[in-house]
């Protein structure tokens, strides 16, 4: 059975009394699940969402990485819980996925606001909220590259759509670093030792998911 409603349905349905209960959803929400679901003791699954990194190796030309790692990000805008969400490449090769990412947005969408294949955000909270990065990185002078190849005007407040974006090496401080970004906004950084990259993984909470892209089996071991 289906049953559909918002906030308050779905802590209606936590709080019955099921053998088993799984959830899918934000990281914020799950507390509120395991809470309703204590006062019946029901065993609880959870898959949340989290900060997935991208590891490019430097025996991988960033060149192809780049248009799969878009391809990826810009998923349903941005909003899948397991895409990309920000990018360790190697120093020398920033410029380079850079330049490629653009031209893969590019080819991808030529246009973004009257394009149905280009994903709205899901609602104002979560537009503004992303619209809250952008402002917080440029307050920081951060470098900020709009991937908008037909020089529209997004941000469009009556669609709900962003630019696909990405922001190169923000401070880790803050929110786009710290949070799930959850639509078409990237950070990059960029790591000069590939143990400088898995130790930047390792110092976060443990993402729902890992993409290493690279051709040397010991560095695969290592990232692994």
């Amino acid at each position: 059975a289906v049953v559909t409603g918002g906030p308050f349905t779905g802590a209606a349905f936590a709080a019955l009394p099921f053998d088993h209960l799984l959830f899918t959803g934000a990281t914020e929400v799950a507390p509120h699940i395991l809470r309703a679901a204590a006062d019946n003791l029901t065993p609880v699954t959870l898959e949340l969402g989290g900060k997935c990194p991208v590891i490019v190796g430097r025996s991988n030309t960033v060149r192809d990485v780049a248009a799969k790692v878009m391809n990826g990000r810009l998923l349903n805008g941005g909003q899948v819980c397991f895409i990309p969400d920000y990018v360790l490449v190697p120093r020398e090769g920033l410029e380079v996925f850079v330049a490629e990412a653009a031209a893969a947005v590019s080819a991808m969408y030529p246009a973004l606001g009257d394009n149905g294949d280009f994903t709205a955000i899901i609602s104002d909270r979560h537009y503004r909220r992303l619209l809250a990065y952008l402002e917080e990185a440029k307050a920081r002078g951060c470098r900020i590259v709009e991937l908008n190849a037909g020089a529209e005007a997004p941000p469009d407040a009556g669609r709900r759509k962003i630019a696909p974006t990405l922001v190169v090496d923000p401070p880790q401080d803050m929110a786009l670093t710290r949070e799930e970004v959850f639509g078409p906004i990237l950070a990059v950084h960029p790591y000069d030792r590939i143990e400088e990259a898995i130790d930047f993984v390792n110092a976060r909470p443990r993402p729902l998911a890992l993409y290493y892209f690279g051709r040397d089996r010991e560095e695969t071991r290592q990232v692994l």
